[in-house]
């Protein structure tokens, strides 16, 4: 039976011999063989060689053999098929290639080679819990759901409820973790049931509670979601008694910016932008809000245009004044 330890070491094998002794354009190969996007717990590649090994067995499900001379002849060979090592092995011709992390799918596949032919002779059903079978049960690298490390011990808390539905218990269905609770963003405690600085308490009922954002304009927290409410105002908002925390305009300040610039306010903050180039000073974006023209360029009407352009329009004129004539 093919190993799928074999198909790995094939891949390192053409990779490096085209290094060393080629001097050809090296083989099209599948770049996620060699650079994984993000490196995979031992559990979640499992879990990737399982998806692998089902996707076999979805597109080996309707038989290699069709076309017999009677229906009842057709029926027959793809019974044969079905469980066949014919069938295994066109299943493990494919596995893994389609996973973006294919070398760690690999090395799941070749400790679980064995394994996989055990539970195909034993002619199984192909809806079983495989997951559980090979990743929980036999390689021990997984645990059921809800339950986390090395012995798979519950994770702490109501299950049905688990970090108050705000987070999830570290290790969950792994064999790392400790059991405690990583919240979701905004909330903290214990059991995930407080809301983060920035945060407010916008919803609660005895199963579930809502924390959430504070106004772009608050610090240090809040007791709603308004401006209003705000404990205190962020750096480039002011307090004001009647609407609460409002943007401070930094371009009031006519000395914001240098001068080829022209100041830009935003919520909370300002950008300092360069004048068009025709501009010697300016109020804002194009050859139209200049103060003064620059050096090559003078005011026609509202523009500041290049001298150059202008003598050029002139002169385009006068030629076509005299085509007409």
């Amino acid at each position: 039976m093919k190993s799928w330890g074999m198909v790995l070491s094939a891949y390192i094998s053409v990779i490096l011999f085209t290094l060393v002794f080629c001097t050809v354009q090296p083989p099209n190969i599948n770049p996620s063989i060699l650079s994984q996007s993000k490196s995979l717990g031992e559990c979640q590649a499992c879990k990737s060689f399982i998806e692998s090994f089902k996707a076999g067995l979805e597109r080996t499900s309707r038989g290699k053999y069709e076309g017999g001379d009677a229906a009842w002849e057709e029926e027959k060979l793809k019974k044969s098929y079905k469980r066949s090592e014919m069938r295994l092995v066109d299943i493990q011709e494919g596995i893994c290639k389609e996973s973006k992390h294919s070398v760690q799918c690999y090395h799941v596949a070749e400790k679980a080679e064995e394994l996989i032919e055990e539970w195909w002779a034993q002619d199984a059903n192909e809806f079983d819990d495989l997951y559980a079978y090979i990743c929980i049960d036999k390689l021990q690298l997984c645990c059921p759901k809800h339950h986390f490390g090395k012995n798979c011990i519950p994770c702490p808390g109501d299950h049905d409820n688990l970090c108050s539905g705000n987070g999830k218990c570290r290790g969950d269905g792994t064999r790392k973790g400790n059991g405690t609770c990583l919240c979701d963003p905004g909330y903290l405690g214990e059991n995930c049931d407080q809301c983060a600085i920035g945060y407010y308490l916008s919803y609660k009922d005895k199963n579930k509670m809502l924390c959430s954002k504070c106004h772009r304009s608050c610090m240090g927290g809040c007791r709603d979601g308004t401006a209003k409410d705000c404990v205190a105002c962020r750096t480039g908002y002011i307090f004001d008694s009647e609407e609460g925390c409002i943007d401070v305009n930094e371009c009031d300040d006519i000395n914001r910016c240098k001068a080829a610039e022209f100041c830009e306010n935003t919520l909370g903050s300002y950008a300092c932008v360069p004048c068009d180039k025709s501009c010697n000073g300016c109020h804002g974006d194009g050859p139209d809000l200049c103060r003064k023209c620059a050096k090559g360029y003078s005011k026609k009407g509202e523009l500041c245009i290049a001298d150059r352009q202008d003598e050029d329009s002139v002169e385009a004129m006068t030629t076509t004044r005299n085509e007409e004539l």
